[in-house]
Parts: C-alpha cells; sequence; structure tokens
C-alpha cells in the first residue's frame, strides 16, 4: 500500500503545470477514473483518453504530456495484471526521459516510472529488479523525505522474503535520514516498521521503545489507519514475549479500528491474530469474515476476467478506429503535398521571374550606356575636334592657345566619358580588353597588378556575365584613381569549378564604409546576374572587394 501511494506521489509532482484549466480539469477527471475504477468503462474510457492524448502529445512533440500519459497508460495495464504491456511502456517512457534531459521535472518523472517499474517487479515475486529499481529511485531522490519512504520500501521488499538482517540495514538508514525529517508520520512510520524488524532479531527492548514511542506519534496526529499498524506490530511483539494480555490488548484495539474504517483486509488480519492468541467466539467471526473476504476476491477475480475480455473487445474497436483515423490522415498528406507542391512551384516561378527581369533590367543599362558612348563619341567628341582643327589653323595668340588648351582638355574628357561606356569586344578578345582595362589605370602613381586573368575560360560565361565583370571591375578602378590615392593594386582571378572568384585590393587611404553610387551600382550589376561581391575597408587600411560569380 506505501509503495502504491509512494508512485503517485511522485506522479502529482511531476505534473506539467502549464495546461489550460479545462485540459486539468479532464486530465483530473480521468486520472481519477484510474485510480479509483467503479466498472470497466471507466477503466477503458481511460485508456482512450490517454491514449489519444499521447499521439496529440507526440505530434506535438510535447514531451510533459507524452510521459504523463504513458504513466496511467502503464499504471492502466498494471491494475489489468497486463505486466508485460506496462513494463514496456514504462521502459519505452525511460528511454523518452534519457534522450531529453532539460525537459521540466524530469527528475520526477524519472522516479514516477522506477517506482511503478519496481512495484511490476514486487507484485511478480522478482525481487533483485524490485530492489534494483528501488535503488535508482533511491539515487534521484533529492530529499531527506523521499529517501526514507525509498528504504522503507526497499525494507518491504526484503520482508515479503523473510531477509529480515537486510530490511533492518534499509530501515536503519531511513531512521538516521528521520533527523532531516519535519513530518511526523514518515518518522513514525520507519520507526515503527524498525522496531518490528528489531523484534523479529530478538533486539526486544530496542524494538518495544521504537514501536511504542511510533504509536504515541500517531496517536498524537490522531492519525487512524497507521495507529493500526502500530498495534498489530504490539500485539505480535508480547505474543513473541509470552504476555498474551497485553498481546490480546492491542490485537482488539486494532481490530477496533479495522472495523471504524470498514476494511475487510484489516479485520481479516486482526481477527487472524486474535485467533492466533486464543480460542474464543471470535474464532466463528472470523471464520464469517473470511468467507466473505474470499468470496469478494472470487468476484473480483472474475470481475477482472471480465475486464480483460472487455479490453480484448476494446482493443478491436480501438484498431477499427485507427485504422479510420489512419485513412483520413492519408488523405489529409495527400492533400497536404499537394499543397506544398503548389506553393513550391509558385515560388520557383516567382525567383525565375524576378531573376529574368534583373537580367534584362541589366541588358536595358548596357545597350543605354552604349547608346550614349556613341552619342558622345559621335556628335560631341567629334565636333570638339573640327573646331580644335579650325583654331589651330588661326594666328597664334595668347587667348587662342588658352582656349585650344581647354578644347582639348574637353575632347579628352569626353573622349574618357565614351570609353567608360562603350560596347565591349565580348566575343572575340574579352581577355584583351580586361587587360587593358586594368593597365590603363597604370600610371607614375599607380601600380596595377594583374593575376590569374589568362587562367579563366571565359567562353565558358555569357555576354551579360563579361559585360558586368568588366562594368564592375572599371567602377572600382574609377573609384580608386578619385578617391583612395592607391600606389599598388592587385587584382586576382580563380576558378573553381565552374565558379568565378575575382579580388580587388588596394594600398589606398580606406575609408569608413559607407557605400556611394558608385559601390551601389557595382552592387546591382552583381546580384542582377545572381553573383555576391562583398567590401572590406578601414580608414588608412586600404580597400577590398571579393566578387563571386556562377
Amino acid at each position: 500500500m506505501k509503495q502504491i501511494l509512494f508512485s503517485f506521489l511522485f506522479l502529482c509532482l511531476g505534473l506539467n503545470s502549464c495546461f489550460s484549466q479545462q485540459a486539468l480539469d479532464s486530465l483530473y477527471f480521468y486520472q481519477n477514473k484510474v485510480l479509483y475504477p467503479k466498472n470497466a468503462t471507466d477503466v477503458f474510457q481511460s485508456y482512450k483518453f490517454f491514449n489519444e492524448r499521447l499521439k496529440k502529445a507526440e505530434l506535438k512533440s510535447d514531451i510533459p504530456s507524452q510521459l504523463n500519459s504513458m504513466y496511467y497508460l502503464s499504471s492502466i495495464n498494471y491494475k489489468l495484471g497486463a505486466y508485460d504491456e506496462s513494463e514496456q511502456i514504462s521502459v519505452k517512457a525511460i528511454g523518452v526521459l534519457n534522450k531529453h534531459s532539460t525537459i521540466p521535472n524530469r527528475i520526477h518523472y524519472q522516479k514516477s516510472f522506477y517506482n511503478l517499474l519496481g512495484m511490476l517487479y514486487y507484485e511478480q515475486q522478482n525481487k533483485k529488479k524490485s530492489l534494483s529499481l528501488y535503488n535508482k529511485v533511491l539515487e534521484l531522490s533529492v530529499n531527506a523525505k523521499d529517501s526514507a519512504i525509498v528504504y522503507n520500501n526497499i525494507s518491504n521488499t526484503y520482508k515479503k522474503h523473510n531477509d529480515f538482517n537486510e530490511a533492518k540495514q534499509a530501515l536503519s538508514k531511513a531512521y538516521d535520514l528521520t533527523k532531516r525529517i519535519d513530518d511526523t508520520l514518515t518518522i513514525a512510520l520507519v520507526m515503527d516498521n524498525l522496531g518490528f524488524i528489531n523484534s523479529k532479531l530478538s533486539n526486544t527492548d530496542e524494538g518495544l521503545r521504537l514501536m511504542k514511542q511510533a504509536l504515541k506519534m500517531r496517536s498524537f496526529v490522531k492519525d487512524t489507519v497507521s495507529k493500526y499498524k502500530s498495534y498489530t506490530h504490539l500485539a505480535q511483539y508480547y505474543f513473541n514475549t509470552g504476555n498474551s494480555s497485553l498481546a490480546k490488548e492491542n490485537a482488539l484495539k486494532a481490530f477496533e479500528i479495522a472495523e471504524k474504517i470498514k476494511s475487510a483486509s484489516y479485520r481479516q488480519d486482526a481477527l487472524g491474530l486474535l485467533i492466533t492468541l486464543s480460542e474464543d467466539p471470535y474464532v466463528t467471526q472470523y471464520k464469517k469474515v473470511n468467507d466473505s473476504i474470499n468470496k469478494a476476491e472470487k468476484e473480483t477475480k472474475n470481475k477482472f476476467a471480465l475486464l480483460k475480455y472487455d479490453y480484448s473487445n476494446f482493443e478491436k474497436k480501438l484498431l477499427l478506429s485507427q485504422l479510420q483515423e489512419q485513412k483520413q490522415k492519408s488523405k489529409t498528406v495527400i492533400a497536404s503535398l499537394v499543397a506544398i507542391g503548389a506553393v513550391l512551384l509558385s515560388l520557383i516561378l516567382y525567383v525565375f521571374l524576378k531573376t529574368k527581369h534583373s537580367k534584362d533590367k541589366l541588358l536595358q543599362v548596357v545597350e543605354t550606356e552604349s547608346r550614349i558612348s556613341n552619342q558622345v563619341h559621335d556628335e560631341i567628341a567629334n565636333e570638339v575636334f573640327q573646331v580644335m582643327i579650325k583654331f589651330d589653323n588661326q594666328e597664334e595668340n595668347s587667348q587662342k592657345s588658352k582656349l585650344i588648351k581647354e578644347l582639348n582638355n574637353l575632347y579628352y574628357k569626353a573622349r574618357d566619358i565614351s570609353k567608360q561606356h562603350s560596347v565591349i569586344d565580348v566575343k572575340n578578345s574579352f581577355e584583351d580588353s580586361l587587360i587593358e582595362l586594368m593597365n590603363s589605370y597604370n600610371d607614375t602613381d599607380t601600380n596595377v597588378i594583374i593575376k590569374g586573368v589568362k587562367d579563366i575560360v571565359w567562353k565558358g560565361y555569357s555576354e551579360i556575365n563579361k559585360i558586368t565583370v568588366y562594368k564592375v571591375l572599371q567602377e572600382l578602378l574609377i573609384n580608386m584613381k578619385k578617391h583612395s590615392k592607391a600606389s599598388l593594386v592587385v587584382v586576382s582571378f580563380l576558378e573553381t569549378k565552374g565558379k568565378l572568384e575575382i579580388k580587388y585590393s588596394d594600398n589606398g587611404v580606406g575609408c569608413t564604409m559607407k557605400k556611394g553610387n558608385g559601390l551601389e551600382n557595382t552592387e546591382n550589376r552583381i546580384q542582377a546576374i545572381n553573383g555576391t561581391i562583398t567590401f572590406e575597408s578601414k580608414e588608412n587600411k586600404g580597400f577590398k572587394a571579393i566578387i563571386n560569380i556562377s
């Protein structure tokens, strides 16, 4: 009895407190049906509730709810006598606990399942396994009270197999812990059992002292049920020491309590004790009660046989219900897959159209730049050059010379603009065009070093990609000339598995990264062909850019 109460103590501590009030009400309702079943319907309604709750918890990965449901499913199987099924669920729950080390109240769940397994093996007379599991519960106990109760359970296991020396060792450990326990009934429980074991081992004086002290404590807190055990222990003690009058007196007190609490098993136990002490009219009453108990036990066995039969039918219905649910789930899965496919197709189409739009926009920019270049070259630069020739044929004077110089500067500016936006030959001599571009920025103040450009298989890249590379490098070099005051520029090319990486770096004055129009243009160009460009610069530590194109 103590073992069962202890199991549910741990379970209550392990309940998750985050349920809604309505969910908690349902949970408590079915928990009570498991704890105090009135008929087969209560058991199977509870089984269905916790089985469905377990499935929902597994879908949501709600580990605390899974464990709570598994505990009650295991408990239901235990009550039905299906020890193997109960053990399988508990062992599975221990596996879940081992995989999730951070769930709330993990230790309390562990204690609950280990204690339940201990009860299963206790009922099956498996002393070794029962003790092993109780020892695991003991390892997880974090306070003196819990540990003392576990030691008491261990002692009961030894006592059931008449191993009184081991029982005393376990109770002695529990007794040592009572100094740190405030709960009177727990202390009395340990003292009474230790006193009884001592009396069995011929340590009668110490045994009597402990049992009397336990009775006094139980009487003080007015706990009638626990006093019953004290009186039966004292009756047996006095009987064994030859004091029949005190033995009978305590046995009668035990019987009075059994009558008061209307417990047939307690009445049977108390009357059996009285029969042992003397032969009197109690024998007749004992026989009547004993026959009643035997009849009740027989009815209980038939009841559980009926429960098992109902349970078999319940499983069949449950299986049919599960098959229907599985069919519905299959339909839902197919519909979900179709919906997901449609969404993915829409996303792919969106990305494709967006990419195509970006490339089309970039091509429009290139065409516009080429048109502007031609207009600057044909309409402005040529006319400026013709004016220069006319002035050159006239007589020399200082004003004329100054004007020619200004026209000459204007001509070169127009030519540079035209060159910057000119059409690039990407089909035949792109590599040469690229080298010419970078070398054009070589002068007495700046040295441009080119690495790996001849190792790139440029035929493998589209025209728009090559134009973009040229324009971006051109903008980086113009930016260098205008702002960085660099004396050294290094541009390196590397191709790996069809992917092109271009690294640009200079030793200029650098800057705090704040993108201007030039850098924004390079980003827009590279992103339009699904490439990437990153910048790195600090004041007085140069400027770097890395371009990646597939």
